[in-house]
């Protein structure tokens, strides 16, 4: 979960193509592994088996620390996530534009139906 969590945050707009990624590779680990269970567990002995995957879970285990720590700095170390902070940037300020507009679009309508209004009254008395 904290790695889907990260990739979210992380590739932002292409996030459902990092998910993909992510669970393909996952699904290929989980589909490969079984064949070497049997190896393993006939070169190592049952407890050493054992023993190698606990050991693999404790490492894992520290991901989403490791995540929560250095997370930051991963993103900032890389290209991508700086291009795309840079143009949600972009994004944000052309959505700020558009605001701007539309609320003086609304203004200038709000005025003429005002003045339209009054204009009305006036014909009316």
């Amino acid at each position: 979960m904290s790695l889907s969590n990260y990739v979210v945050d992380a590739y932002q707009v292409f996030a459902a193509s990092a998910l993909a990624a992510s669970s393909c590779s996952r699904s290929l680990f989980g589909a490969v592994l079984p064949f070497a269970a049997e190896p393993m567990f006939d070169k190592l002995g049952v407890s050493w088996a054992c023993s190698l995957l606990g050991f693999v879970s404790l490492v894992l285990g520290l991901v989403p620390f490791a995540f929560i720590r250095f997370g930051e700095q991963i993103r900032a170390n890389s290209k991508f996530c700086q291009q795309l902070a840079a143009e949600k940037e972009k994004l944000k300020a052309e959505d700020e534009r558009r605001n701007k507009r539309r609320e003086a679009r609304e203004r200038k309508t709000a005025r003429k139906a005002k003045d339209e209004e009054e204009g009305m009254v006036e014909v009316d008395r």
